[in-house]
């Protein structure tokens, strides 16, 4: 399932509309791996879509781990990085003056002298505008029981290994990672990813559970966001043509903490699904790259960015298997724009146990 950010009646609407829904439940013979991004879907109303986060959230958990999979995702992980400390109260003041400060040339600079410890106006008007100490909460549980993961390894049902993580891999991550030559498996680089998570989780576990606000470091893989700074990396990065006319490489690439990739750093022969980037996004961000049938879709969808040496071809649907490609799945369907019926579940013929590294 694409990003969940959604009224929780419209997330069992879409399950339901797929079969998966049995009695208030998943059904039996239904396994669920949600890709990350259960909160934050709406500015405006930031108590409601904070509520339905929670909701959907708690909701997933409460089944067994063999049956539902839950990736973590830039939202998720804001809870207990960027926002490990603050107080509902100080960021409700902090969320009032980024919205009434939008359009302010001011913003930036005003924000900052009040809410130094924050990242931008931006973030906490818009990008992390529900948050909740009780997200918080339930997101550092979920992580300390071993529920959330960093990353995942499927198939296909045309029989196509897939590494499944928030936001892609690229290049940087696999030398990041120390796996740069050795063979793009899924299940390999989902292992070493989920290794460098159990080790940021290994620092921290002692002082969350003795009370201490401790954010939770994925550095160098991801970086979250500093004072004055916006985060970048594994979770947040999108891809993009930075040849683009609106293109900015000094912020979009910057080496520490890209907030862009360029698909042609896709790693050759590996396919992945991802989420994190809908298609309007992807419509703005790769320009010539997309299709004619792909322009012609205005929201959501199931995708395809392919990587081919230097051709980039960016088209919906879940294209055919081939050699010599970089393919990587997009499942952000954009809910909170397109009606429920209208959401696409990707099917994965099962989920692939990772190999020691």
């Amino acid at each position: 399932m694409g990003d969940p950010q959604a009224p929780f009646e419209k997330l069992l609407e879409v399950l339901d509309h797929h079969g998966a829904i049995d009695g208030g439940r998943l059904a039996g013979d239904v396994v669920l791996i949600s890709i990350g991004d259960h909160f934050d879907y709406d500015a405006r109303d930031w108590h409601a879509a904070g509520q339905a986060g929670l909701r959907f959230l708690r909701w997933l958990a409460s089944h067994d781990d063999a049956q539902v999979k839950l990736l973590l995702g830039n939202h998720d992980a804001s809870r207990v990085m960027e926002l490990i400390a603050i107080t509902d109260e100080r960021f409700g003041d902090a969320r009032e003056l980024a919205q009434a400060l939008d359009g302010d040339p001011r913003r930036d600079a005003v924000f900052r002298a009040a809410f130094p410890e924050l990242p931008s106006p931006g973030l906490v008007g818009r990008d992390f505008a529900s948050f909740s100490v009780a997200q918080r909460t339930l997101v550092m549980e979920l992580l300390l029981a071993g529920r959330f993961h960093l990353a995942l390894a499927g198939e296909l049902p045309d029989g196509r290994g897939v590494l499944l993580t928030h936001a892609g891999v690229t290049n940087r991550e696999l030398d990041l990672l120390a796996l740069r030559g050795a063979p793009v498996e899924p299940r390999r680089i989902a292992a070493a990813l989920q290794a460098h998570l159990a080790r940021a989780l290994g620092r921290v576990r002692g002082d969350w559970m003795s009370g201490i606000p401790t954010p939770l470091s994925l550095e160098p893989i991801h970086a979250a966001g500093i004072p004055g700074t916006e985060g970048g990396g594994l979770l947040y990065h999108r891809p993009t043509n930075p040849e683009r006319p609106d293109a900015d490489r000094s912020w979009e690439h910057a080496a520490a903490r890209p907030r862009r990739f360029d698909p042609r750093t896709l790693p050759i022969g590996l396919a992945q699904v991802a989420g994190h980037t809908g298609h309007n996004k992807c419509l703005a961000e790769l320009g010539a790259w997309s299709t004619d049938a792909a322009r012609g879709r205005k929201h959501g969808g199931i995708r395809t960015l392919r990587r081919a040496g230097d051709t980039v071809t960016y088209d919906l649907g879940v294209a055919d298997a081939a050699a010599e490609v970089a393919d990587l799945i997009l499942i952000d369907g954009e809910l909170r724009r397109v009606p429920a019926r209208e959401f696409g579940l990707l099917q994965l013929a099962q989920v692939i146990e990772p190999i020691a590294v």
